[in-house]
């Protein structure tokens, strides 16, 4: 029986305690990992742009793409602790890259995009179909990806499993969009299932619409994706929106606004008619003219640079909208000291030093996050698992214990047994555990590590009591229970 048992958490052991991938990246807005990306972005510009900007020692500077689109690039760097970074370039001085700025009208967040005559580049940014995204910053994320994905299959191949995607300005918005690609290319196993990525999105223009939005910020939730913005800094706030009656859920008062207006009694019929139409029509003609200017005519110019290019169907919104995880940089009195207003340097807030500058202000990392008072985070003692009869009688000597932390999704603790470390999934009260944790691997007499790490497997939610109860369910049922300790 115990040559049984000792087979049996010798198996979990293996299944929990895989060390093949040893997680280097956290989750959550690290103040320093940030700092060393922007000084790894800056390495776009020329020697007098980042010369007191140096790159800590235990970067390296590994590959640089051809240029491609509308004059993008990106670099990839790798660190020490074996860490992929994608440094995507923003605007340049030539035309062709604000091109891609101004070519700025909406095309739905999935789709295929003709960029040469035997050039087509499949996308899915976001299942919903009233998501859209920029198509300019589309075009060039289409081209980059040519060289990205190849470039993480060759990496992954090296051992390298971990990517922090970086960019600021037009890199930032490109960011996004890539971001939402490759987890797409996961999704559907042209990416290796075991990639992990995340992402600094730095002084970033909007990229898309509020249902784009949704899904970006529900795929890189719980501290994998950040929006970082000064602000002082006007480009965070452009492309200029238009929202119109019809960039809103499909069920909202706007609705059926006609009809009800129909069945008021005169003359309120007639006022409330003329309200609604003086609210409605300058919304639909700026759209229209947005998508004009923005979309047809740009098209033309960007036909003119990428041979063999089709214009897309646009999507009928301009609705930009703020995206992701937001850190603000507030520019306080201090800042405008060391970076005065000045109308005639329209860059003096965007640049790199002063981001830099405000970042290194800010008063919480990685370990310290806003997020860090979370009910869930702490330490927890088991006091019930469901399925046993004589819990003290199982554990007799020592109860199995846990600490978790809700800011960088990490575990610990003991078994009763033995000690494992691993990270964890959350989303709102919803929680799961990795299946591959770290563990010391002694031999355990009786079935109560077996037992716990069965149950902590079944775990779907959670939910905190009084601050001092932590309860752990599946499908309705209490699998677990802690007291904080």
């Amino acid at each position: 029986m115990k040559k049984t048992q000792s087979l049996l958490a010798l198996s979990l052991s293996i299944l929990l305690g895989s060390t093949s991938f040893a997680q280097t990246l956290q989750a959550g807005f690290d103040k320093q990992e940030y700092t060393d990306m922007m000084k790894i972005s800056a390495r776009f510009g020329d020697s007098a742009y980042y010369s007191n900007l140096p790159v800590p020692g235990q970067y390296h500077f590994e590959y640089r793409s051809p240029i491609v689109g509308l004059d993008n690039c990106w670099d990839l760097w790798i660190s020490d602790n074996r860490i992929g970074i994608i440094s995507i370039r923003g605007t340049t001085v030539n035309s062709v890259s604000w091109l891609a700025n101004f070519y700025a009208a909406m095309v739905p967040a999935k789709g295929e995009l003709h960029l040469g005559k035997k050039d087509e580049f499949k996308y899915e940014l976001a299942s919903d179909p009233k998501a859209a995204v920029h198509v300019g910053w589309l075009v060039s994320t289409a081209f980059l990806s040519k060289t990205i994905v190849p470039k993480i299959d060759s990496c992954r191949k090296a051992g390298i499993k971990e990517f922090i995607i970086i960019g600021h300005s037009q890199g930032g918005a490109i960011a996004y969009l890539l971001t939402a690609h490759l987890n797409q290319l996961k999704k559907q196993n042209t990416i290796a299932s075991d990639i992990r990525f995340k992402t600094y999105c730095s002084a970033a223009p909007k990229p898309g619409n509020l249902y784009f939005a949704y899904e970006y910020e529900n795929l890189t939730q719980n501290g994998w994706a950040y929006n970082v913005v000064n602000s002082a800094d006007w480009v965070p706030e452009v492309p200029v929106t238009i929202q119109t009656l019809k960039d809103y859920n499909n069920t909202n008062p706007f609705m059926h606004a006609e009809t009800i207006i129909k069945e008021q009694k005169f003359p309120t019929k007639l006022v409330l008619k003329k309200i609604y139409r003086k609210l409605d029509k300058p919304t639909k003609r700026a759209q229209k003219n947005y998508q004009k200017y923005l979309g047809k005519l740009a098209s033309k110019m960007v036909k003119g640079n990428i041979k063999g290019y089709r214009s897309p169907k646009y999507y009928p919104s301009n609705h930009y909208v703020r995206t992701g995880n937001t850190i603000v940089l507030y520019a306080d009195e201090s800042y405008y000291k060391a970076f005065p207003e000045n109308p005639s340097m329209l860059f003096n807030h965007h640049f790199h030093q002063p981001y830099l500058y405000l970042t290194d202000k800010l008063q919480y990392t990685l370990n310290d996050k806003p997020n860090s008072s979370s009910p869930l985070s702490g330490s927890w003692e088991l006091e019930y698992l469901y399925g046993v009869n004589d819990f003290n009688a199982l554990y007799s000597s020592r109860k199995p214990k846990i600490d978790l932390n809700s800011s960088s999704l990490n575990i610990s603790g003991n078994t009763s047994c033995n000690s494992f470390s691993g990270n964890f999934i959350l989303n709102g009260n919803n929680i799961g555990f990795s299946s591959s944790m770290a563990m010391t691997k002694m031999f355990c007499e009786g079935e109560g590590e077996i037992k716990f790490l069965e149950a902590l497997a079944k775990v779907k939610g959670y939910f905190v009591t009084d601050g001092k109860t932590l309860t752990m369910v599946a499908d309705g049922v209490t699998i677990m229970r802690f007291k904080r300790i």
